[in-house]
Formats: C-alpha cells, structure tokens, sequence
C-alpha cells in the first residue's frame, strides 16, 4: 500500500509529458510555425507552456512523495523514451538524453533539499525546483528544434514564409494604383446582384438603361481589380526576394536565432504560469494532509549557544 501511494503522481506526470511531446513535434518539422502570426499558433504555443508546468509540477511531486530514487528513477526513464514514438530517430536521440539529465538533476538536487530543510513549506521548498525543471525542459526543446530546423534549413534551405511577408505588407501602407476617374466613380455591384439583374433585364429597361451596360460594369470593375492584385503580389515578390538577399549570408545563424526565439517565447508563457504553481502546492499537501495520505511531525532539537 506504501509503495502504490508512493506512485501516486506518476500517471500524472507520464500522462502530461506524453501530451507535451505529443504536442511539440509539429514544432520539429517546420519553421514555419514560429513565424505564423494566428490565434491556432498563440494557442499551441500556450498549451506547450501549461503542459511544462505540469510535467515538472507532478514529477516534482513524485519525488517528493516518494523519497526513493528506485522509484523516481525509472518513472524518469520512461519519461525520457516518450519520444522515440514520435520524432525521427536522430532527433528522439538526443531529446530523450536532454529530458533525462533535466529530470536526473532536478531529482538529485530535490533530494538535496528534502534532506536539509527545518520546516516543510511546500511553496518555498517545492516551487523553485518546479522552476528550473520547467527551465531545463524548455532548453532540451529548444536545444532539439535547433537540431532539426538546420536539418530543414540544409536540406532544402530557407525560405522567409509568405504569411510573415503578408502580414508585414499588411502593417505598412501600400501604393495607389493608377486607376482612371471615370472608373473609380463607376458604382461597385456584387456578382450576386450582376446576375440579379442579368436574369431581369425588364428592370434596367424600366429604369431607361441599356440591358448591355451589365456587361461593360463588369469589365469595368475587373479593370480596377486587376492593377490593384497585380501591385500587392509585385510588392509581396520584391519585398521578399530583398529579404531573402539579406539574410541569405546569415543562413548558417538562422536555426539559433529560432531557437532562441522559441526560447524566449516558451519561458515567457511558463514564468507567469508558474505563479500559480505556489498557491496549487499549497492546497495539494493541505488536501494530502487532511485526507491523511500524508503526516507531518513536530521535532524539538537541542540548539548549542555560546554563553560567556
């Protein structure tokens, strides 16, 4: 009974680092992702972050509970092969060897803790570990998307994605095209309305009109739409190409700068997440304690003071 109470957080931590590798691949196999400006990539980005802080919050928990590296040990290795199921092989390598000295020396220096401290404050003594598994996570992802955006980047170089040069184009005011008066005054139908009147022409002979000025409306107005989407992809093609020019000398740099970036982006989502880990460990051991999965003692120790 001691030893399943003491695995009590393992399907926790196993469940959530399985869902967080799950959801990271797609990260591995594009670059394109960090660069798309949508709510779908804030969100995933998100869920990746929470799924962090829950994996080190319930590995920290196992440790703590059980107390025993037989037990912390090889729930950690399991942890660390999460991957092999989901990334290519070379990849899998080297993140199940970052996720396995990331849990080994959160283990050890937990241990390190729960072995010195006076008095059991879970916040004060279980929410900096937390931090710096969430940390060393972060880093072991980052450290695999560098890995594989340069294998992207070798093999088929790079490419600035179209959505970061629409949205860009989008930010910056774009030129007028030149576009006859008479045009411009001409009134704008929509195709629905166009074959409205295309099937009752009675209606136009009743207004004084020519059925046949539908016909010069239209080519009209596919005349003004067509020097306005023959600017936007001239400017989108120059813009990009001078881009591509530009960074074309720092490509062999592009995979760390990436890296980077999802760095910062991840740490910045995990650091005001984890806030809330203080108030979470707190309530959880006040829940363990009065359901009496767990007990606290009080020690007195003698002090020695020097007396003159």
């Amino acid at each position: 009974m001691n030893f399943i109470k003491k695995l009590i957080f393992a399907p926790l931590f196993l469940v959530s680092f399985v869902s967080l590798i799950y959801l990271t691949t797609p990260l591995f196999k594009t670059y394109d992702l960090i660069f798309s400006f949508s709510l779908n990539t804030l969100i995933i980005l998100i869920n990746i972050a929470i799924l962090i802080s829950f994996s080190s919050l319930f590995f920290i928990l196992l440790v703590t509970i059980a107390q025993d590296w037989k037990i912390s040990i090889p729930v950690a290795v399991i942890g660390a092969a999460v991957p092999f199921f989901f990334i290519d092989f070379s990849l899998a390598i080297v993140f199940t060897i970052g996720i396995f000295l990331s849990l080994l020396l959160s283990n050890f220096n937990l241990d390190v803790v729960l072995k010195s401290y006076l008095n059991f404050q879970p916040s004060k003594l279980l929410g900096p570990p937390v931090r710096r598994l969430s940390g060393l996570l972060i880093l072991t992802i980052c450290i695999v998307y560098f890995f594989s955006t340069s294998k992207i980047i070798n093999q088929n170089g790079f490419q600035v994605p179209d959505s970061l040069i629409e949205t860009a184009i989008k930010m910056a005011p774009l030129p007028e095209a030149n576009i006859p008066t008479e045009q411009m005054n001409l009134p704008q139908i929509t195709g629905e309305q166009l074959e409205l009147l295309k099937q009752n022409p009675e209606l136009l002979r009743q207004s004084g009109l020519d059925p046949q000025v539908l016909e010069n409306l239209t080519t009209s107005q596919e005349n003004i739409q067509a020097p306005v989407n023959l600017t936007n992809q001239l400017i989108e093609q120059t813009v990009k190409d001078q881009v591509q020019n530009f960074i074309k000398p720092y490509q062999n740099f592009i995979p760390a700068g990436l890296a980077i970036l999802v760095f910062l982006t991840l740490q910045s989502f995990t650091s005001m997440l984890n806030l809330l880990i203080y108030p979470f460990l707190w309530i959880t051991f006040f829940v363990l304690e009065k359901t009496g999965f767990v007990k606290f003692e009080i020690e007195q120790r003698p002090v020695k003071k020097m007396v003159i």
